[in-house]
């Protein structure tokens, strides 16, 4: 990246939140915190933004919830083996208890003096109506009427802005609300808050000469940094995100090729570095899937007799993102070493996004 910091007065939307998995206090929201405790970064979130991730966090914490405790019925056979550190999953935390500590740690973000909350309630209600009737942003797509929070939210960030004759970053996955950022001249768009940290941090005079540094050594580490991110997704587990079956399997997982696409710098010293990255990955996945057309129906018993089966096989192509540490020890670039590696999923997803069909046949029931 090679921007320079514009501004340091940043909102943020749900969706970016969302895509750091809300891991508030960890990795970049970790260190956006840090930033902003520091003085570095001015936070400006809406009320209705706030309830928002409030709402995102109740629902993930409720569904995680009855997940676990799924698993625990499944992975019965572990009980037998307390001497395990996942032993632990049988201690069923409860929804709520779960939200209590994910929604303080987003409470710790907003109490710091450098966040502040920006009420929507002087917002003219006919300014949002008028874009949703013009198809403007965000309201560009169709049905589209969930972008009324959006639109209330971005509006209260435009009139702080034009009120204090200051840019605001709007950090969003939402490509409706960039696209509002876009047309306004005093709103600049970025996708992550990845690019936001990468900014600040090189645009850190102290910095400059470290940044640099660190950016030789993961050139030269780049080549390890992709052998360990192919190794882990060898034996990850993928789903299909689209999937129309809810019984259809992934029979093989096939990583034809792992390159890295992007990476932002998040912290660095003279012997330390972090770094938020991205990979493109290309995956040949082996499906079972069900074909309920071809398989014979009892109607007596209102039943399937057997279940015949199609086999498929499908070329993905994916983005995976992941936190990469790197030390060196001294300031010597001999004495460079990968400290950590950490997918920010941990299972992966396969969509049909960019996909190529290699094969499909039929077959019998199993």
């Amino acid at each position: 990246m090679t921007a320079a910091l514009a501004t340091r007065l940043v909102f943020i939307d749900t969706s970016a939140f969302e895509k750091k998995n809300f891991q508030f206090g960890q990795h970049s929201l970790g260190r956006l915190q840090e930033l902003i405790a520091q003085e570095k970064l001015y936070l400006l979130i809406t009320d209705v933004t706030q309830q928002e991730i409030e709402s995102h966090l109740k629902k993930h914490s409720e569904e995680s919830a009855s997940k676990v405790k799924k698993l625990t019925k499944e992975a019965m056979f572990l009980r037998n083996t307390p001497e395990l550190d996942c032993h632990g999953i049988f201690n069923i935390p409860k929804a709520d208890d779960i939200f209590e500590i994910v929604n303080g740690k987003f409470h710790e973000l907003l109490e710091l003096e450098s966040v502040e909350v920006v009420s929507v309630q002087n917002v003219n209600p006919k300014i949002v109506f008028d874009a949703y009737f013009n198809g403007l942003p965000p309201f560009e797509k169709e049905s589209k009427k969930h972008e009324f929070p959006d639109a209330f939210a971005l509006e209260a960030i435009k009139k702080v802005s034009l009120d204090r004759c200051h840019s605001i970053y709007v950090i969003s996955t939402d490509g409706d609300m960039t696209s509002y950022a876009d047309q306004e001249e005093t709103l600049i768009p970025l996708n992550s808050v990845d690019e936001l940290i990468d900014l600040v941090v090189r645009n850190d005079e102290e910095l400059a000469e470290p940044t640099n540094f660190a950016d030789q050594i993961f050139d030269e580490l780049e080549e390890n940094i992709v052998e360990i991110a192919t190794e882990h997704l060898k034996y990850a587990e993928f789903v299909h995100t689209s999937t129309e079956f809810w019984d259809e399997e992934i029979a093989d997982i096939k990583i034809n090729s792992v390159s890295l696409s992007a990476k932002n710098l998040q912290d660095v010293s003279t012997e330390h570095a972090d770094y938020e990255i991205e990979f493109e990955v290309e995956v040949t996945a082996e499906y079972s899937v069900p074909d309920y057309d071809r398989s014979p129906w009892d109607s007596e018993d209102k039943e399937y007799v057997h279940i015949f089966y199609n086999e498929t096989v499908i070329k993905h192509k994916e983005t995976y993102s992941a936190h990469v540490s790197i030390s060196y020890s001294d300031g010597i670039k001999a004495n460079a070493e990968i400290v950590e590696l950490d997918f920010t999923d941990t299972i992966f997803d396969l969509n049909d996004t960019d996909f190529e069909l290699i094969s499909h046949k039929e077959r019998g029931f199993i």
